[in-house]
């Protein structure tokens, strides 16, 4: 049988107690429910013990441990019988996760800076990549790739002594080019212009045949001990490589 506290049980599960009129607040104040503190045994008697001494505070952190060790004895008294099945069941998914604990571990990373190859095997990838350059690097109409030509890669893979870094530089200065060329552009005519390389099998032919001529040029000038600054000589270069071509494009168009 339940007992009447200062409050009522609802369904012989929740205990309610009336918080009643607050003079200070001037309202009525809602009423509090609490789980009921229930004993079970492994027949299903459910015992109400006494509220007497409980506060009129909500559950805490310890409470809520409590009401899960109890419904674990409910589950175990209505489920299992005294064979033993609970510590087997226990056993059994411990087995499990120690299978399993390291199956995902990741036993190699992939690591592929120079430090990790011979100098021998360094050159060959080198040389590899250089002689190689024109058929992963061309755009072909493929998004991602470079908008040249595959003579103008093949031109600048055997002038950058099987070095992928002197390569990638040169084609960099090819486009630091082309963006100051659309930025001078832009100020002189005072319309926006982009260059689309994609679009300009001539003007791509016409950056080979200039690059062609500046790498010999260079090398002259090197040979007779002259300085020169090859970074700054190949941007100047293609500067007036765009340019010109440009000029000529819009005289096309008129």
């Amino acid at each position: 049988m339940f007992k009447w506290y200062n409050g009522s049980y609802i369904a012989g599960l929740l205990f309610q107690i009336k918080q009643g009129f607050d003079p200070k607040k001037k309202k009525n104040l809602p009423n509090r429910l609490y789980l009921a503190d229930l004993e079970v045994t492994a027949k299903d008697v459910y015992i109400k013990k006494d509220f007497a001494n409980k506060t009129a505070e909500t559950l805490d952190t310890s409470g809520l441990a409590q009401m899960q060790a109890r419904q674990e004895k409910i589950k175990t008294a209505e489920t299992l019988d005294t064979s033993g099945l609970a510590q087997m069941r226990h056993n059994l998914y411990k087995t499990n996760l120690d299978t399993n604990k390291d199956t995902n571990k990741d036993t190699s990373m992939l690591d592929f800076s120079s430090i990790n190859f011979s100098q021998n095997v360094l050159q060959k990838q080198n040389q590899d990549i250089v002689a190689n350059a024109s058929e992963f690097l061309v755009s072909n109409g493929n998004s991602g790739k470079i908008p040249l030509e595959a003579e103008t890669i093949k031109l600048i893979s055997l002038w950058s002594a099987n070095d992928p870094k002197k390569m990638e530089k040169m084609i960099g200065i090819i486009f630091n080019a082309k963006k100051a060329s659309e930025t001078f552009i832009t100020q002189q005519t005072g319309k926006p212009t982009t260059i689309f390389l994609d679009n300009y099998e001539d003007l791509q032919h016409d950056i080979t045949v200039s690059l062609r001529r500046t790498f010999n040029a260079i090398r002259n000038k090197q040979d007779k001990k002259q300085k020169v600054n090859p970074e700054n000589y190949i941007f100047g270069a293609m500067r007036n490589t765009f340019e010109v071509w440009y000029s000529e494009y819009l005289q096309s168009l008129s």
